[in-house]
């Protein structure tokens, strides 16, 4: 397999990170973390103007036309730039309206999501369940020709600024059943939802969101009723291949960040750099930031392609949850006590790291699903 980036890519890559060295600095990353919303607005449109909100929609839907493999060299950029904001969610809710939705959503939604006019999020984590969706306990319970939907849903990104959400609801059976899970998407301003602000380590905006019989519509559902686990799996799989991206991206930046202070950085009367037991530790921190980046382009090569990548995802994002947290400690370690420092910024990194580590899927839980895979 090739791993080079084609020239297009290359073209990509280069111009998203110029641009983000500009308008995404350090200081606005920490007054978006600072503030109540989570984005720049003004930041948001910009980004809407060069068409990456829609890069991976097809022209007719108002994209780029480009593949997945193209929006992880993005994505990748992003987490070089520690960029807050709902581009994830809004991405991953748009590939599933692409993939599941029926003409008339796709239509209604996705030109508005390349123009940066909508804004999605995916609500499916609860109090007794994080990565087996088939726990899933939210009721969706048929009601005057339609389903009101009930139940509590946890981490739920940007659900303050969303306009529509991706809910995974029961509609029949019980949890831990295969069968009887239906996608919905739910208006986020509708009546009966209800927001609680949680406190995340990466400072990212994710809520506690209730539902007190909120309706929705046949024509509100995402693929097809009472069969929405492959939906949710096929959902999933992509959004922890683009999640694995971003995270490449943040320790790429901190093995970079931590170079540059090895060089700078006197003890001893030389830099600590020329110390050979700081050279093995930087060789290291290279060698697992390229062990993440290929097992997850290759993951999404597979995707894109639209070959089988269940094996390749979950190797991506176990490994990748490994090597970037050895990346981050040791990045912590070479720089000594200003790498806690909040005016260095190398804690964003770090931060998110750890999130990222948590979310679409623990090491434990992705070596277990691999485990399983071997013995199929």
């Amino acid at each position: 397999m090739d791993f080079s980036l084609s020239e297009e890519q290359e073209m990509l890559q280069k111009s998203a990170r110029d641009f983000l060295s500009a308008e995404c600095p350090k200081s606005l990353v920490r007054e978006i973390e600072a503030g109540d919303l989570g984005y720049s607005p003004e930041l948001w449109k910009r980004m809407a103007a060069l068409g990456w909100m829609g890069l991976a929609l097809p022209e007719e839907y108002g994209g780029a036309g480009f593949s997945l493999l193209d929006m992880a060299v993005l994505f990748e950029e992003f987490g070089r730039a520690a960029m807050p904001g709902p581009m994830f969610s809004t991405t991953v809710g748009a590939l599933a309206v692409l993939e599941f939705g029926t003409e008339e959503q796709k239509r209604t939604l996705l030109p508005k999501v390349a123009t940066g006019e909508l804004i999605m999020t995916m609500a499916m984590a609860e109090p007794e369940v994080n990565e087996d969706p088939r726990f899933i306990a939210t009721r969706a319970e048929s009601h005057a020709g339609g389903y009101a939907i009930t139940g509590t849903k946890l981490f739920v990104p940007y659900a303050h600024i969303a306009d529509y959400m991706l809910v995974v609801a029961r509609t029949e059976g019980a949890p831990g059943d295969d069968s009887g899970l239906t996608v919905f998407i739910v208006d986020a301003k509708a009546a009966g939802i209800n927001l609680t602000p949680l406190v995340t380590i990466a400072a990212d905006k994710q809520f506690e969101v209730v539902f007190d019989k909120v309706s929705v519509s046949d024509s509100d559902i995402l693929g097809s009723l009472h069969k929405g686990l492959p939906t949710v799996k096929a959902v999933l799989r992509k959004a922890t291949a683009i999640q694995c991206a971003v995270m490449i991206g943040g320790a790429q930046q901190e093995l970079e960040l931590t170079a540059e202070h090895t060089k700078t950085r006197i003890q001893f009367d030389r830099p600590i750099g020329t110390f050979q037991a700081v050279q093995h530790r930087l060789a290291d921190m290279f060698v697992d930031v390229q062990g993440a980046r290929w097992t997850t382009y290759q993951a999404v090569w597979r995707l894109s392609e639209g070959l089988p990548a269940d094996r390749e995802v979950t190797i991506a994002k176990a490994f990748g949850n490994i090597a970037c947290q050895r990346v981050a400690a040791s990045a912590q370690q070479l720089h000594g006590g200003i790498g806690v420092d909040k005016d260095y910024d190398l804690h964003f990194y770090f931060r998110r790291a750890k999130a990222f580590e948590l979310s679409l899927g623990s090491t434990p839980f992705h070596l277990k699903t691999l485990e399983a895979e071997l013995d199929s």
